[in-house]
């Protein structure tokens, strides 16, 4: 893959950020439901897609985009840059600061670059395949811990009730072991996974365009990537547990009780 992608790619991640920046900290924003009440798109969600949109398609013209918020190309694509402007919306609304601007860059169905970028900590997150996960620059790896005793364990919850009884269950059995949190932002809950600040993370049914940065991102710092019931991972079916190899399958086991 050539560095320019990369590249490209981190320049769009920080104009989206300062984006997202302006409007948290001083501006005004239009709000409108989608799915359910918590499901929720702000017009700083559209434009922070449309500038990293703009500067995407200008360096690299015959790349599709798949964006949440207007996509030049949509489904399945051999090469495309899946695009979160606002990875945390609902934190957003509510002046949480826990949110993100995520791009990934897949190829066949394989993650080969993703960026991540907390706008309010200015924490730039980024990959590419074989060559490592780094944190403004400084490498980074998934934790060193052993036991799911004691971890810092993340999920979050479904926009579709019908997978909410299955999630409950799952926190029950988990929470005999630990506790549990739920942060709101599964592009950063990864790169936290990647950085050894939560120790395993799943979650159920989320977008390519959640999903496509951050998982680059903790399998390049050493996470096991996949569902959360261990079959192998599938960007377009959005069901991801992430963690690192002494606590992947524990984490499987866990679940399953």
């Amino acid at each position: 893959m050539p560095s320019s992608i990369l590249e490209a790619m981190i320049v769009a991640s920080l104009t989206g950020g300062s984006i997202l920046r302006k409007y948290f900290e001083k501006e005004k924003f239009s709000v409108v439901q989608k799915s359910v009440s918590y499901d929720l798109v702000t017009n700083i969600d559209k434009e922070s897609q449309d500038k990293i949109n703009e500067i995407l398609t200008n360096r690299f013209p015959d790349i599709p985009v798949v964006g949440e918020e207007g996509s030049i190309q949509v489904g399945k694509q051999s090469r495309a840059f899946y695009v979160d402007p606002l990875d945390g919306t609902f934190n957003f609304v509510h002046k949480y600061p826990f949110f993100s601007v995520s791009l990934g860059y897949w190829e066949e169905n394989v993650p080969v670059a993703g960026v991540v970028f907390d706008p309010i900590r200015r924490d730039l997150f980024y990959g590419q395949k074989g060559e490592g996960a780094f944190l403004n620059g400084e490498r980074i790896t998934v934790s060193d811990r052993t036991t799911l005793e004691g971890s810092y364990l993340v999920t979050g919850f479904p926009y579709k009730e019908g997978k909410h009884p299955r999630i409950e269950k799952e926190i029950g059995s988990v929470m005999k072991l630990t506790d549990l949190r739920v942060l709101g932002s599964a592009a950063l809950e990864l790169c936290y996974v990647a950085c050894g600040i939560i120790d395993g993370y799943w979650e159920y049914d989320l977008s390519s365009w959640d999903l496509a940065g951050g998982v680059l991102i903790a399998k390049e710092a050493g996470a096991v990537v996949t569902k959360p019931n261990g079959e192998d991972f599938d960007l377009f079916e959005g069901d991801v547990l992430a963690a690192p190899p002494a606590i992947h399958q524990k984490l499987l086991e866990a679940l399953k009780h």
